[in-house]
């Protein structure tokens, strides 16, 4: 069985999405037990959201790799190597800039807080995939931002980080 471009190109990407889902099973499978936080109903047990999380991203890993290896058998290699531009030099540009912005906002939510960072972050995301409406922009990072505030700060009651400056609604 002889691969495309394309082909292989999904199963890295696929087997790219398995890899946090391991490391999240692995944690929740030692770190949670040592702390007894695997235990209890859906409340009380701080395993249960990241376990269904990292079974279905795994679920849909495999989903895609099976329909990879199966559309091969069934297909061979029709695709031309030149139709596929999943790594063109814009599209690592983008994407190297969208992974420094992610560990910047990472960074950021330690010293800015949730509530300053996350505007900037999306601002920053938003930019890098071409919105450049400016009127459209500041809108959509602060509407996205109180969305997210408002399912996990009060609906699930997460506690979202607030930064050295103590910035919380």
């Amino acid at each position: 069985m002889k691969l495309s471009r394309k082909s292989k190109s999904e199963l890295a990407v696929a087997f790219c999405f398995m890899i946090p889902a391991i490391v999240a099973l692995h944690e929740i499978g030692t770190k949670f037990v040592e702390k007894e936080m695997h235990t209890g109903g859906g409340e009380q047990n701080a395993a249960l959201f990241p376990r269904i999380l990292s079974i279905l991203l795994l679920l849909l890993a495999v989903t895609k790799i099976a329909g990879v290896i199966i559309d091969t058998y069934k297909n061979g290699r029709k695709e031309s190597e030149d139709s596929f531009y999943l790594f063109e030099p814009d599209g690592r540009k983008r994407t190297a800039a969208m992974f420094i912005i992610f560990v910047l906002y990472i960074l950021g939510l330690a010293n800015l807080g949730f509530y300053a960072a996350t505007p900037l972050a999306l601002a920053a995301f938003f930019l890098i995939l071409g919105l450049r409406k400016v009127l459209m922009l500041i809108p959509l990072s602060l509407g996205t931002t109180l969305a997210i505030w408002y399912l996990f700060g009060v609906l699930l009651k997460v506690v979202l980080p607030v930064g050295k400056f103590g910035l919380y609604f």
